[in-house]
This record gives structure tokens, sequence and C-alpha cells, in this order.
């Protein structure tokens, strides 16, 4: 699930139709406070924010404010400007969180969603690896973020059991067809985790391929 928080709503209905195109669920708000209410009810898997929200508020505002709460610390944020670039990058790098000039196209929208990701992995102390996950028919490979404690021979379908999320966010993806044909092949792309039956390392899947 993505929040998106953007006071034009033929932006917002833009980021929700490409969004929704690529599978993914998202909620709208216009304002700092519905955007934390957003956070506060249903926790999403990533937001993205626009600087110049209604009665001049600021995008920023409620960046920090996420970046202040332990719950929130780590969320991946995609910020939305028409700013200069010069004038965001290095307050939004040092708020970890990427940044996307407007007008933007679908693939840079979901290339930024997947730096957001991988950022906010770094930051959560957690390590990528290639997984094969198996949804009944069909399987996705591609990388997830694991714990660091976690082992090599058991990480796979732990992460799956421990992550918290709905939607586990899997990057570099691809979904093959029960016959292995390639469905989709997308940067980012959500699982939804009551869907997976079985998780692999790509190494194992591999060997039990053989």
């Amino acid at each position: 699930k993505v929040l998106i928080v953007e006071d034009d709503r033929n932006v917002a209905s833009l980021v929700r139709h490409l969004l929704e195109e690529e599978g993914f669920v998202s909620s709208f708000s216009v304002d700092i406070e519905g955007g934390w209410g957003s956070l506060s009810g249903e926790p999403p898997d990533a937001a993205i924010i626009d600087l110049g929200l209604l009665g001049g508020e600021s995008g920023w505002d409620l960046i920090e404010r996420i970046r202040k709460d332990q719950k929130f610390s780590n969320l991946p944020v995609v910020i939305l400007t028409a700013s200069p670039p010069d004038e965001v990058i290095e307050r939004a790098r040092a708020l970890n969180c990427e940044n996307l000039g407007k007008p933007f196209s679908a693939p840079a929208l979901l290339d930024r969603l997947q730096l957001a990701v991988r950022a906010a992995g770094r930051a959560s102390g957690q390590r990528t690896e290639h997984v094969v996950l198996m949804l009944g028919e069909y399987r996705v490979e591609g990388e997830v973020y694991v714990p660091v404690e976690l082992t090599r021979f058991s990480y796979a379908w732990e992460a799956v059991v421990r992550d918290p999320r709905e939607f586990l966010p899997v990057t570099n993806a691809k979904l093959f067809s029960a016959e292995g044909q390639m469905l989709v092949n997308a940067a980012f792309i959500q699982v939804r985790k009551e869907d997976v039956r079985a998780a692999f390392t790509a190494d194992a899947s591999r060997a039990l391929e053989a």
C-alpha cells in the first residue's frame, strides 16, 4: 500500500492510476494532518509526498515528523516537487528520501519507489537477498530486504513470516507462470504476503530444479 499526500487532485489521480496499473493499492490525502492520520490508521509500505500542500503547508514538515517517529522512521518516501532539484536534493538525502521532479513518467515514479525501498532497507540495518517466492501457480523472483541476523539457510521463509506488512516489496522483480513464461519484468512490485506458499533463496531454488 502506498500513501499519496498531494493537494493537486489531478496529479494525485495520475499517481494513483500509474500505481494501480502496476498492481499497487493506494490511499490519498491533501494535507499533513490527513496524511498523518492515514499513517496512524493503517501504516503504508511507502509514501509519495508533495512538498507544496494546501494552506501553505510544506511536505517537509510531514516528512520530518515521519522521520522522528520510531514507528515510521524507515518508511520509504518519494518527494514530488516542481522546485529546482538543487534546492531539495541535499535535504532529501539528509532525510533518506528520493526526489522526483514534475512532470514525471510512470517508469521514473516506479524507479524512485524502488530506490526509496532500498534506502529504507539499508537504514533499518537489513540486507538485500535474491529470493524465489512461490504463489500457487505463479512464482516471483527478485530482491527483498531481510533482517541481518537471519542465515542464508533460514531467512527466506522467516523473512516473509516476520514481515508485519500485508504486501511484501520486491525489487528487480520477475513474475513467471507455472509453465515458466515470464509475465512481468518490473523494477518494483508488491506481493500479497498471504499468497506466498513457500520462499527460497535463488541458489536453493536452482538446486531444487537441477
